[in-house]
């Protein structure tokens, strides 16, 4: 397992900005739409354990996961120019209320190619240097 520790934040989002995309047919959306290409920068981060640091989106989900972003909200994916590369659900290992704010989580980072979902989850995350 490796690890990125926090001063390598911005290096982390560097590797992840960097994605290309297809398009291809998507039964569920009768239409064409993108699937992300990884590079194999990224790939080799897959299931490995990361630090990185972002602002807290106040966008609410489905699935409880929290939206951490690169850019402020202003800049973000939903409200800036943005893409969907510089946005990680993060999907807390002890749920609790995170306000819209910069934070720094630890987790496993998985790489999503499915249909539906962001393209970057990080699972079982915990918020760095907290009792959380």
């Amino acid at each position: 397992m490796s690890f990125s520790f926090a001063q390598e934040d911005d290096e982390i989002w560097q590797k992840l900005l960097k994605v290309d995309w297809e398009y291809k047919y998507s039964e569920e959306f009768e239409m064409d739409i993108p699937f992300p290409l990884f590079t194999n920068e990224v790939k080799a981060l897959d299931n490995s354990e990361i630090v990185i640091k972002g602002f807290v989106l106040p966008v609410e989900t489905e699935d409880n996961s929290i939206m951490l972003s690169v850019y402020p909200f202003s800049s973000c994916f939903f409200c800036g120019g943005a893409g969907p590369e510089s946005v990680v659900a993060i999907f807390l290992k002890n749920h609790r209320e995170i306000k819209e704010e910069e934070v720094t989580f630890k987790g496993t980072l998985h790489l999503n190619d499915e249909e539906t979902g962001l393209i970057y989850e990080l699972k079982d995350a915990v918020e760095f240097n907290s009792n959380y």
